[in-house]
């Protein structure tokens, strides 16, 4: 009888990233929390640190984001979770561009809304 050898979980940083008015932030980053969460534990993803947009602009996220994929060069997480693209991303090449960069540094990009992203691209130095 083979034994199942258990996976590790993916060790991800969660991006919350809500849009609306200031004093419903917090609990519009709930509930996408919740749904993270839920994500995370139906695909064996550990949540390992939560980053936080708040009300801050594009600029913030950005920073975050190159902070986020350090973090995955330097083997200290596996990935970036988020709800979906479009709470991290004002259009579709920076989006594809987030991808790259995660990829780049050897990570893998989880939403809830979209699933595991990826650019299958061969014979690029990784």
């Amino acid at each position: 009888m083979k034994k199942i050898k258990e996976q590790k979980p993916i060790r991800c940083i969660a991006y919350l990233s809500v849009f609306g008015h200031d004093e419903r932030v917090e609990e519009y980053e709930k509930k996408q929390l919740k749904k993270i969460r839920e994500y995370a534990a139906a695909h064996n993803i550990e949540i390992i640190r939560i980053f936080h947009k708040d009300v801050l602009g594009q600029g913030i996220v950005n920073e975050h984001f190159a902070g986020m994929v350090s973090k995955i060069r330097n083997k200290q997480a596996d990935g970036v979770i988020v709800f979906n693209m479009r709470s991290i991303s004002p259009y579709i090449e920076n989006a594809y561009t987030k991808v790259g960069m995660v990829k780049g540094a050897g990570g893998r990009v989880f939403t809830v809304q979209e699933g595991e992203l990826g650019m299958v691209l061969r014979n690029f130095a990784g």
